[in-house]
């Protein structure tokens, strides 16, 4: 059977939707989908146990370190499992369609209707879905059940990277049955509907709505297609109707224009105004399908000379990358985890985010639709290329179901191609036919788009100029180098691309309750110290030389959360990338967080840093405060040691202050503001003892 996947985006009212929480069996293991073995016969017994969705097995052997289970190639699990449950059909849905939809697996879905296999999906991020009708029993016995395999693929990107990749249906899934005729909820995992600006101006916004209807009638119908676009305050603001022929049995496409009076722009941070636009199907006044899409009104471009433009003007990017993972949970988010992680982005100033290395959750796309969040999604095409025609068809598959599925996101301003290709350990094949490959079809679906691509310690090569605009991961200062070399290597880049550059990842790592007490020293990358000092030294020394850089058209930290690498050992933490402002479990916001909280955010704050470095050795210490105020004054056991106005880096420095043997009470005020920080140290000049 044809299988095509279906986007997570799209209210429907009419639709009859059956989320697939509970009452799932797991098994971790392989088995043979055969109704006469035993393992098929006993599924309510051990070794089957009982999960919810979302779900990963990796949760805890993915995120302990290699060592952990030498016998695992990976230090983790990488195989087939099995899930199984009821398929809840309602008796009533007979004579309608029904679909089954899975927004995320890891990283190969065989998926079974009754003991039948109705077909596969390769690839741990688009979402899919397939019409399941014919296969269905509609008497309360039907039954789902879907085999899993997060083993490397050779023809499934991405082949090789530094993160875990975590097996499992990790993102919801559900059932849903419509009437015979239906946008379509099978084209390339997206919602059928297709919004495209093709002129803004002040007076009108002119907007095509392309809409993929579906049928399953026997003979051509006709229907009628209405369109309706609302403002946030639920206003119609335009409106179209139209009588429409759909074809039997098969896709037919409609196009239609509406325009809007005076438009409103999604303008970002400053202003995420958001319209909404429903398309109605009826037949003879009947109601049969609806969906709405958020539409936001805006242009995006990368400027060889003014960097990143939002609607034709210079907008400065700064922000995060994040991956979708967090501790004791691996990739099974709940929308509360997607929640807490938007707001931490919020909070730290960042106003635009990297979903590395791969397509995240709908829901996360949402809410950087309402917040203003620039957001660059990219493909897993990470560090090596096969040459197989598999693997190229795989990954144009992925880069589809990616733009399909998010192209009514306004947040959403930019198409990742690739990140550090040739730069694994695996040998990749010659990158630059895929490249090609992928940057024609992602400017046939979204000429309106830029795409941009990643690269780590790499000259300028001819992959580097198929994208739009390109970009470099850079840890001067952390792997090689120095921090200070940054501003000069970045022009160096400018002038090989001959325009500006993004810089897509910089960072080092940090254990928060690790502290240098005495001469700052960089750590060693993979060694087992790496104390908060190094990592605030590190952005400091970077961000001084990024902010306002004529050379850049944008700048994401790497990363925002601690996250998880099984086959790293380092920084006291086995099975971890500790680069993160916040640690894996998002209990603790690091130093560095801080730093740029005061650079980004407006709202006034004031920290003092290595504030938790307690007990002290040395009686003379200086003392940071990260501050966006105008002037902060420092107490030391209550008495004022001066004040001091923040630098351009919103950073305030008194060093040589004494501390006195035993506690001492460190507080910084922010003048003409009811703000400080307060922490305790205490001094020990005693040796510690080995």
């Amino acid at each position: 059977m044809l299988f095509l996947p279906l986007l997570a985006t799209g209210y429907c009212a009419v639709r009859e939707q059956i989320p697939l929480v509970s009452d799932w069996k797991f098994l971790q293991r392989d088995i043979a989908p055969d109704e006469n073995r035993a393992e098929w016969k006993n599924l309510a017994v051990p070794p089957w146990e009982m999960v919810s969705i979302p779900h990963t097995w990796n949760s805890i052997d993915g995120a302990n370190g290699r060592e952990a289970d030498p016998s695992l190639p990976e230090g983790y699990y990488r195989g087939p499992a099995w899930y199984e449950r009821a398929l809840p059909v309602p008796t009533d849905w007979r004579g309608r369609r029904v679909f089954i939809r899975f927004e995320g697996v890891s990283l190969v879905a065989d998926v079974f209707i009754n003991r039948i296999v109705i077909g596969q999906h390769r690839g741990a991020f688009g979402a899919f879905c397939f019409e399941v009708t014919p296969y269905l029993k509609f008497d309360g016995s039907d039954s789902l059940r879907v085999r899993v395999d997060n083993a490397r693929a050779l023809d499934v990107a991405p082949l090789s990277g530094d993160f875990t990749v975590f097996g499992g249906i990790y993102r919801p899934v559900e059932i849903f049955s419509t009437e015979d005729i239906c946008i379509s909820p099978t084209f390339f995992g997206s919602p059928g509907v297709f919004l495209t600006l093709k002129k803004i101006g002040t007076k009108e916004a002119e907007v095509e709505v392309k809409t993929m209807i579906s049928s399953a009638a026997s003979e051509n119908q006709k229907i009628d297609l209405e369109i309706m676009i609302k403002d946030a305050d639920g206003l119609v603001v335009a409106k179209k109707s139209e009588d429409f022929e759909s074809s039997a049995g098969g896709f037919s496409p409609h196009l239609a224009t509406l325009k809007i009076p005076s438009p409103r722009l999604w303008q970002g941070t400053f202003d995420p105004y958001l319209y909404s636009v429903t398309v109605q199907l009826k037949r003879g006044g009947e109601l049969l399908d609806e969906v709405t899409q958020p539409l936001g009104i805006r242009t995006v471009a990368i400027d060889k000379e003014k960097g990143f433009l939002l609607n034709g003007k210079p907008y400065a990017l700064h922000g995060v990358n994040r991956h979708q993972e967090r501790m004791g949970k691996g990739w099974a988010l709940s929308n509360a985890d997607h929640d807490e992680d938007h707001a931490l982005i919020c909070e730290v100033g960042a106003n635009t985010v990297r979903l590395a290395h791969y397509q995240q959750a709908e829901y996360f796309h949402d809410l950087s639709d309402r917040f203003g969040i620039i957001t660059w999604e990219e493909i897993p095409l990470v560090d090596a290329v096969s040459a197989s025609p598999e693997f190229l068809a795989n990954a144009r598959q992925q880069l589809q179901e990616m733009v399909y599925q998010d192209y009514n996101h306004p947040s959403v301003a930019m198409w990742g191609i690739f990140n550090e290709l040739d730069c694994g350990a695996m040998k990749s094949a010659p990158a630059v036919p895929v490249v090609e490959s992928l940057q024609k079809l992602a400017k046939e679906i979204d000429p309106d788009r830029p795409t941009v691509a990643a690269s780590f310690r790499q000259d300028a090569g001819a992959k580097h100029k198929i994208a739009d605009a390109a970009a470099w991961n850079i840890y001067l200062g952390w792997y090689s180098s120095s921090p200070d070399d940054a501003a000069g290597w970045i022009e160096n880049y400018r002038k090989q691309m001959g325009s500006r550059i993004g810089i897509s990842e910089y960072g080092a790592g940090a254990n928060p309750t690790q502290f240098a007490d005495g001469d700052l020293v960089r750590p060693v990358h993979n060694g087992a110290f790496h104390p908060q000092e190094w990592q605030n030294y590190f952005h400091e020394r970077l961000w001084a030389q990024l902010q306002d850089n004529p050379n850049l058209w944008g700048t994401w930290i790497w990363a925002m959360f601690d996250f998880a690498v099984d086959k790293r050992n380092e920084g006291g933490f086995p099975g971890l990338n500790d680069k993160g402002l916040v640690t894996r479990d998002r209990k603790t916001k690091k130093d560095t967080f801080y730093f740029y909280k005061a650079n980004w955010n407006s709202e006034p704050m004031v920290r003092i840093a290595s504030r938790a470095a307690t007990p002290r050795r040395k009686a003379l210490t200086e003392v940071k405060v990260y501050s966006n105020c105008a002037e902060v004054e420092l107490l030391v056991n209550e008495k004022s040691a001066g004040r001091a106005k923040p630098d351009a880096i919103k950073v305030c420095r008194w060093p040589d202050i004494g501390l006195q043997p035993g506690r001492n009470v460190i507080e910084a005020i922010a003048v003409g503001e009811k703000l400080s920080d307060t922490c305790e140290w205490t001094l020990d000049l005693e040796k510690p003892k080995p």
